[in-house]
């Protein structure tokens, strides 16, 4: 071989090997700018396959080289880092993306573009009004000190007034607090404390703050659950405006292949307004909305206020998939998603933004907004149900005095009084049936009369005593079909007050003729109860406490043949005496026991019981209720002159005593 040839053979390896180098080293760059180029156009998995190709023809028709392999393998590592630290963002379907492709959408008729610009004033506007109404005082209500101070005034005015007392004796707070539903007055504080109590967990009778509160519990998890979907509003905003600025800007849009080349600062400046306009919806109704929730008192609003405000943020979409032309929701729903760089700093910082502001939620949710409304609810519980409910009160205009009346506990705590009894029976009998239980007024006028009248003037104006003229077997008027039915009706009632119903006779009632509340009883049971006795217990015996008038006349009667003696002390006088401390103190109201004036009403007694009719002349009168023991109180007991006439004087009585006296007594002494 000559020698020029051998030197050209020996020297030819080198230059191939440098160039071989170079070749690579420009592939390796030409590979890394077309990896950003494929990020950004989101093409990184679509195009690696001919990348990874092109690399191994090259790599086939080169010789191996080391150094070039690892630039190669840190080329593809590179581009496998810049795809996995990518996310799609896509436009929502939303009618906030109609601006997106507004002049952008093929086939579009005029009246769809116009409609569909309407739909966008139309979303704005429903989603701002919403936010509007969430912060006027009617969404906004608080129980704030002006509901503690209604409450305060309704308990010391009507809560304990006596026209507000129902059938069975009950006042009308009694029945608020113990949650009666046959309420028809006060139906807002009933539902209120209702509201209270389920709120709180809480019974009727309870005033402390329980451990467990269910509607603080759900009012917590619905402003969170409330938060997150104002939260997910928010992270849509803000990925789609950096999705957005990523799109590289001009003059005009170019829109290809259903993705953005560029977008025009027009176009970009009318997202950047709407996305500026849904942070300021969202915050509003963060706001709002938090508000709303706490302040709902009612557990079964609570859910459905939540839902209500999804739905709201939710308009959007409604519109968007309901009312918006076919044509431009194809239009948005076409268009490719685009791609934004997600590093993992970035996205723990950003997990511990939302674990920060979730915390900032639930604390300032409770301490700022839940914890006042509870002790604003127990403070007007306290207002509404505190302290004693079981009295009622009214207002003696000439007496200048507040009479109270102590009342049944509450519903739940007795039985059906006499009136619920007569009702219940009635309300299942008959139209044309006699009623066994109530007395039916023939008209208005005397209706009126009849339940105005007095028990003094009921048995005034009873012509006849009725046990022996009627109820006996030999009554005059035993079977009279009018008042036979009209005194077994009486009767009836004397022993549904009495608590006894089903009792119908006089026989069975005589333990309850004593009964200070017993009128009717004595005005029905006259001869029983011992009316027709002027030597009998004097108390209750008079016109006042029911016996009527006919037979009070019988027992005057039979005074005729009586002696002008007083008579001997018996059972009768000591049960009167005896009785003598707590009728007096049933009379007043007042229990006497404990005051100064009941040792001389003991004294009283005593002498009474020892020395007999005697000892009227020492104490011939009560000085508590000023009564004459000789002459009676017509409210109270009749007179003692038929039991003490040698002590009262009835041999020589005055002309206000004679009528009480024996006949015998008053023509002896002529």
């Amino acid at each position: 071989m000559p020698y020029g040839q051998r030197h050209l053979s020996e020297k030819s390896p080198l230059p191939f090997s440098q160039h071989r180098d170079q070749l690579q080293a420009d592939i390796a760059r030409i590979l890394a700018r077309l990896e950003l180029v494929e990020a950004h156009l989101g093409l990184c998995e679509k195009h690696r396959p001919l990348v990874e190709n092109s690399m191994q023809e090259t790599s086939k028709e080169a010789e191996p080289d080391v150094e070039g392999g690892q630039k190669a393998e840190l080329g593809m590592a590179s581009s496998d880092d810049s795809c996995e630290g990518l996310s799609e963002v896509r436009f929502e379907e939303s009618a906030w993306s109609i601006p997106v492709v507004a002049g952008l959408a093929e086939d579009v008729g005029w009246f769809d573009k116009l409609f569909a610009g309407m739909l966008i004033i139309l979303n704005l506007g429903m989603q701002a009004a919403f936010s509007a109404v969430l912060l006027t005082d009617a969404c906004q209500f608080h129980p704030s000190l002006s509901v503690v101070e209604s409450a305060r005034v309704w308990r010391t005015s009507l809560a304990h007034d006596y026209k507000y007392i129902d059938l069975a004796n009950t006042s009308l707070v009694s029945r608020v607090c113990a949650g009666d539903g046959a309420l028809i007055l006060s139906t807002t504080q009933a539902t209120l404390i209702e509201h209270i109590n389920s709120f709180m967990g809480m019974k009727e009778s309870d005033f402390q703050r329980p451990m467990f509160q269910p509607g603080v519990l759900l009012c917590m998890l619905c402003i969170i659950l409330w938060s997150l979907c104002v939260y997910k509003e928010f992270r849509r905003i803000w990925l789609q405006l950096e999705a957005a600025s990523t799109i590289p800007k001009s003059r005009s849009t170019l829109f290809r292949e259903n993705a953005f080349v560029s977008m025009s600062w027009g176009r970009f400046s009318v997202l950047l307004t709407t996305y500026l306009a849904r942070v300021a919806i969202a915050c509003v109704l963060l706001v709002a909305g938090i508000l709303w929730l706490a302040r709902t008192t009612s557990i079964e609003e609570l859910m459905l206020n939540a839902v209500a405000l999804n739905a709201i943020l939710d308009v959007d979409e409604f519109l968007f998939a309901g009312m918006t032309p076919v044509r431009v929701q194809r239009a948005v729903q076409n268009i490719k998603p685009m791609r934004i760089k997600y590093s993992r700093r970035r996205s723990q910082y950003e997990s511990g933004v939302h674990l920060t502001s979730l915390l900032v939620l639930v604390l300032t949710s409770h301490f700022v907004l839940l914890a006042p409304l509870t002790d604003t609810m127990l403070d007007v519980k306290n207002e509404l149900c505190g302290g004693i409910q079981t009295f009622v009160v009214s207002y003696n205009t000439d007496t200048q005095q507040t009479i109270g009346l102590a009342t049944a506990p509450s519903r739940n705590a007795r039985n059906l009084s006499a009136t619920e009894f007569a009702v219940l029976v009635h309300k299942d009998s008959s139209p044309d049936a006699i009623s066994a239980n109530i007395r039916f007024s023939s008209d208005v006028d005397m209706f009126r009369a009849d339940t105005s009248r007095s028990m003094k003037e009921e048995a005034s104006m009873f012509p006849f005593c009725a046990e022996t003229m009627v109820l006996n077997e030999g009554g005059q008027w035993h079977t009279d079909p009018v008042l036979r039915p009209l005194t077994d009706m009486l009767l009836t009632s004397a022993a549904n007050h009495a608590g006894l119903p089903g009792k119908q006779g006089c026989e069975e009632l005589r333990h309850l003729c004593d009964q200070p509340d017993s009128r009717l009883l004595r005005m029905m049971c006259g001869e029983t109860c011992g009316c027709l006795d002027p030597l009998g217990i004097a108390w209750f015996r008079v016109e006042a406490q029911g016996c009527s008038s006919a037979c009070l006349e019988i027992g005057r009667r039979s005074l005729q043949n009586h002696t002008c003696e007083d008579s001997p002390m018996d059972d009768r006088w000591r049960a009167f005496w005896t009785a003598y401390p707590t009728v007096v103190s049933l009379h007043v109201g007042q229990e006497l026991a404990h005051t100064a004036a009941f040792p001389e009403m003991n004294q009283t007694m005593h002498a009474m019981l020892i020395a007999g009719c005697p000892a009227l002349l020492q104490h011939p009168s009560d000085f508590i209720t000023g009564t004459v023991w000789c002459k009676g109180h017509p409210d109270l007991l009749q007179p003692l002159a038929p039991i003490c006439p040698q002590t009262c004087g009835c041999d020589n009585p005055t002309p206000d005593l004679a009528s009480h006296c024996p006949p015998r007594c008053i023509s002896d002494s002529a």
